[in-house]
């Protein structure tokens, strides 16, 4: 009994200094705008959701530069773009 408490006591520490040590970047509001020269400068995107520790919904564009949040309803026009983009075989500056 006492080994599995020592266990518990160990994976409990591990746990809470590895969840310590990281701090989420996230987006606090969002741009309903975005330009031609910024979307040919993304190099990945991701999608932020509300359901863990940031408070909004958002679209975050990477660039070498820089993080740009935009609102999540514009993905399908990022898609659209970032396929063309590909397609006439223009590379990410």
């Amino acid at each position: 009994m006492e080994m599995k408490l020592i266990v518990v006591g160990i994976l409990l520490f591990v746990t809470f200094s590895a969840v310590q040590g990281v701090t989420p970047k996230c987006c606090v509001q969002t741009t309903p705008k975005f330009t031609k020269e910024m979307l040919n400068k993304v190099t990945k995107y991701e999608r932020q959701t509300n359901h863990g520790v940031c408070a909004i919904n958002a679209l975050v564009l990477h660039t070498n530069e820089k993080r740009y949040c935009l609102m999540p309803t514009l993905e399908p026009y990022l898609k659209v773009h970032l396929r063309r983009h590909r397609r006439h075989g223009l590379k990410n500056a």
